[in-house]
This record gives structure tokens, sequence and C-alpha cells, in this order.
């Protein structure tokens, strides 16, 4: 999920996007209707046009399905859009080894396999000099990226009597949502990073030398 706004010498712009109907390295390709600039949708780069080596900033995302969202944000809305492809179900990610989350900062880049995530939902990471912390939910294979530092301390995460606890304080977090719900952090939220969910072999073209 990306900003629309862009800074383009010394004008702003908001830009409408639309998919081009090409592909780059078997990726979408967008395109925007004010400079008519091609897009990688992965990127959220420009890779042809007058917007070229244009960056989009990427804002926090979440992909999961409708009635785990739901749930969890009963007044929400949504979009529907009229397709003619197949559904969009949880068999899609039968084959979890074959999607990851990742995340990107300059040259460096970083993923998580869902396979990996489903022996072991809760792990503590460093990306970029942050300390993260990546969780999965198998029942709607939804994955999170938070931030582990507040309030200027870094937390430690582990699995104690079925809940997500930091070791510092021993407080209990939600790991889908990042709140903590029990203990002397109670009504603390951990920051939700962005990060995208990928096929492995699209991310891996893109980043070769990500780690996983």
């Amino acid at each position: 999920m990306y900003a629309r706004r862009i800074e383009k010498e010394g004008e702003t712009k908001t830009l409408t996007f639309a998919v081009s109907g090409m592909l780059w390295n078997r990726s979408l390709v967008m395109i925007d209707s004010e400079t008519n600039s091609l897009w990688s949708h992965l990127l959220g780069r420009s890779m042809a046009g007058p917007s070229m080596d244009t960056q989009l900033k990427v804002l926090p995302g979440l992909m999961t399905d409708w009635k785990t969202w739901r749930q969890r944000h009963p007044d929400t809305t949504v979009l529907k859009l009229s397709r003619t492809s197949q559904g969009y179900l949880k068999e899609f990610y039968a084959e979890p080894a074959r999607f990851v989350i990742g995340m990107s900062e300059g040259d460096k880049a970083r993923s998580w396999s869902f396979d990996v995530l489903l022996q072991n939902p809760f792990v503590n990471d460093h990306f970029a000099d942050r300390p993260i912390l990546v969780t999965f939910d198998d029942q709607s294979s939804t994955a999170f990226v938070y931030n582990r530092r507040l309030a200027g301390d870094t937390l430690e995460f582990e699995l104690k009597d079925g809940q997500l606890t930091d070791r510092q304080s021993g407080s209990q977090w939600n790991p889908a949502t990042g709140q903590c719900e029990n203990g002397p952090q109670a009504g603390q939220v951990l920051e939700l990073i962005p990060a995208i969910v990928s096929y492995r072999h699209t991310w891996e073209t893109f980043y070769p030398d990500s780690p996983d």
C-alpha cells in the first residue's frame, strides 16, 4: 500500500493509478493517468516516463481475509470491485512455501517465508538496524511486522502459557493487533511497520540477495 502523493521538481501531485496490462519480471506494472509513467507495484518506483526513479511512500497495510478483518473492525467499509477471476480463498495459501512477507529499505531487503512462520509464528529479528517482531496468524494466513522498540526500550518476546509475552515486563500482547492486553504495559501498542506479501519467486527476482 502506497501514498499517491509525490514530489517532483518542487511540484506536488496526487496520482491516479491503473493496471497497465504489462508485466516486468512476471510482476504487475501500474500506470498513472497524470504523467503516464510506468511503476513497479512491488518496488513502488517509477521505471519509465516523466516520473522515472520517483519512489512512492510505503504505508502500513495488511493482506488478510474479510471475515477476520471485520471481526476486529466491525465498523469498517470495503471497496468491492467486479472481477472475472476466481474467488480469493484460504486455499490460495495451500502451499505456504510459495509466499513471503518482505521489507526493503534502500539496497537492503529481508523476507520471512510463510512455511517457516507456520512453524514459528513469533520471530524476534532485526532489519536495517531496527528491532522487529514478525507474527503470523495461521487461521487467516496473515503476517504482521512490528517495531519492538517502545518508549526507548527494545522488547524481547516469547510464547509463555500460550500468550505472546515480553520478557522485560511479563506483559501479554495480541499478535494480530500489536496491543498489550494485560500487564504493566497494558494499553500500549506496537508500531506496525510497512511490509509486502509476495510470491517467493517474485521477491527473489527483485531482491536476489534477500535472506529469509
